[in-house]
């Protein structure tokens, strides 16, 4: 049986992300991620020749959750896979590479740096604090009766 494996995107988030949300009510997460390319010089020194930019998107809950979690900038590991899309715009047809993410996570391996984030406003459904769906009793199970075989 081979191992499930997904691809993982290092980079930061190079524009302010958006959410959307497509014809069916699925929330749709965009935003790009850079990464910076370099050359190693003779001296053992780096020099910057620019960044490359891919498109991203996660779908569902996990685009509310990035969207809620992330902002430009920040330092981010993207999980999942490259996908080409087609469409037609303005009567050319157009194909663009984007990265589809599982899961979009803070890339540890980056200086430590602390996340604070003022809460973004949200709709009045959203702050509305979850109701107890009533007292939950747990008990312990009772032992059962020991079975002897006869001997």
């Amino acid at each position: 049986m081979d191992p499930r494996t997904k691809t993982a995107l290092p980079g930061y988030l190079s524009r302010t992300p958006q959410l959307k949300r497509l014809s069916g009510g699925l929330a749709l997460f965009i935003g790009q991620i850079g990464q910076k390319q370099y050359r190693e010089e003779p001296d053992g020194s780096l020099t910057l020749l620019g960044a490359t930019y891919t498109k991203l998107v996660l779908l569902g809950e996990h685009a509310e959750e990035a969207f809620a979690d992330f902002v430009e900038g920040d330092d981010v590991v993207a999980i999942g896979s490259f996908k080409t899309r087609s469409y037609e715009h303005r009567g050319q047809k157009i194909e663009e590479c984007q990265f589809q993410a599982a899961k979009l996570l803070f890339d540890t391996t980056r200086e430590r740096y602390r996340v604070e984030r003022r809460p973004r406003p949200r709709a009045e459904a959203a702050r509305e604090a979850p109701r107890a769906a009533g007292t939950v009793e747990f008990r312990a199970p009772q032992p059962a009766r020991a079975l002897t075989l006869g001997r």
